[in-house]
């Protein structure tokens, strides 16, 4: 059995804001698009900002706290084969960060998000509503994006409902309190010699910054 260290610092807060920020857009996202009409513009801001944490959280993924660095978390096909062999399992090998298969489960809903904001860019509701980039393609083709935005947010659905049962399944079996680790920052098991290295705030502040100004002059384009 590999030896771990209890309750270790693990997510940083700019990573723990970003996830649960996103939860909340996505869910008022969902709910503005399904109303319609004047909600739609509320739906496009929201979008906008979800793009902007999409951003965000591949910048952080490459220049951010070292727990939250893809290279930390994306394994090969063999890890990931190696691991999934040993789920059920109630005590399986401990992991600085995400597993081999969370990784890369964070890793397709992040991709899933970015797709369904840019094609939300080019979507229109047959209506009054368009997206701020509808004028740069022809009406069949911003149909074609209408209905992949569409088809996402169903695939997205799913994802987080799978998400949320794998939860309660490391939760209740593994023991392993993931929900308690996002809102604290605090993992009950990692291995042993391995520690959050930590960078300042600012350079999260000046990412978070640089997301948002680069879909403010997309959306004005």
């Amino acid at each position: 059995m590999n030896s771990t260290n209890k309750n270790s610092y693990i997510w940083d807060l700019p990573t723990r804001v970003c996830h649960w920020t996103l939860a909340l857009l996505f869910i008022f996202s969902w709910w503005s698009g399904r109303e319609g009409g004047m909600f739609l513009q509320y739906h496009m801001l929201c979008g906008y900002c979800v793009l902007s944490l999409i951003l965000f959280r591949f910048l952080w993924g490459f220049f951010g706290t070292s727990s939250s660095l893809f290279s930390n978390f994306l394994c090969g096909p063999t890890e990931v084969w190696r691991y999934s062999k040993t789920i059920f399992h109630r005590k399986s090998a401990p992991y600085f960060t995400h597993n081999p298969l969370g990784g890369w489960a964070v890793m397709t809903m992040l991709l899933a998000l970015l797709l369904q904001g840019i094609t939300g860019l080019f979507a229109n509701d047959d209506l009054f509503n368009e997206g701020p980039l509808y004028q740069y393609v022809s009406s069949q083709l911003s149909d074609f994006f209408t209905g992949i935005h569409e088809v996402i947010a169903y695939f997205l659905i799913g994802l987080i409902l799978l998400h949320i049962l794998v939860i309660a399944f490391y939760q209740f079996w593994k023991k392993q309190y993931l929900v308690q680790a996002m809102v604290t920052g605090y993992l009950n098991e990692v291995p042993q010699k391995r520690c959050v290295v930590s960078v300042t705030l600012w350079r999260a502040l000046f990412f978070l910054v640089l997301s948002g100004s680069m879909v403010t002059i997309i959306v004005n384009l």
